[in-house]
């Protein structure tokens, strides 16, 4: 199965994203054979919250078609495919996983925060595309968004601000007629 997770309405008005972490509990293979979860960055998904989509019918054990589903075309031009054609997608990381259960974490990079804040910014949702080319288990997701208060002048500061720059517009303005009544 590959996989996406939508997130809707994310509102960060007045808020500015400083980092923003993926975490996986303990996740593991069941087996020990080559594996891979491809996660990617989605500016949408076509279905809200969750969704799937069959990527191996034959349901084969062990996997032995390793690839990733949101970057080949093979099964984009499906009706109930998890994203629309011209979504935009930012690969974010492929790692591997043991049978030994793991906490993964995955801190986005600054060019990653920046992605996710212009996804944001479109609409205000963003999504997940996960193809996980194994069979893993997991205890759980979990994306966490750390932001800081957009510093907003206070309107006292501009009143202050205004008035200096009025004085010294009519300061300037003042002596411009002096010197002309002296030539």
């Amino acid at each position: 199965m590959a996989y996406t997770w939508r997130i809707n309405n994310v509102n960060l008005r007045g808020q500015t994203i400083t980092g923003a972490r993926l975490t996986i509990s303990n996740i593991r293979n069941w087996d020990r054979s080559r594996n891979i979860l491809f996660i990617h960055l989605l500016d949408n998904a076509r279905n809200a919250g969750v969704a799937s989509f069959v990527d191996d019918p034959t349901n084969s054990v062990p996997v032995t078609d390793i690839r990733d589903d949101f970057v080949d075309p093979r099964y984009h031009n499906r009706s109930n495919w998890l994203v629309a054609p011209g979504t935009a997608d930012t690969f974010l990381t492929s790692p591997s996983f043991t049978t030994t259960a793991e906490n993964f974490v995955f801190d986005l990079t600054p060019a990653q925060l920046n992605i996710l804040a212009a996804y944001i910014a479109n609409g205000g949702n963003f999504a997940f595309g996960l193809d996980p080319d194994c069979h893993f288990f997991n205890d759980g997701f979990k994306f966490e968004i750390i932001t800081s208060t957009t510093a907003v002048p206070e309107p006292t500061t501009m009143v202050l601000l205004a008035t200096g720059l009025g004085g010294m517009y009519l300061r300037r303005r003042r002596n411009q007629k002096q010197n002309q009544a002296l030539q």
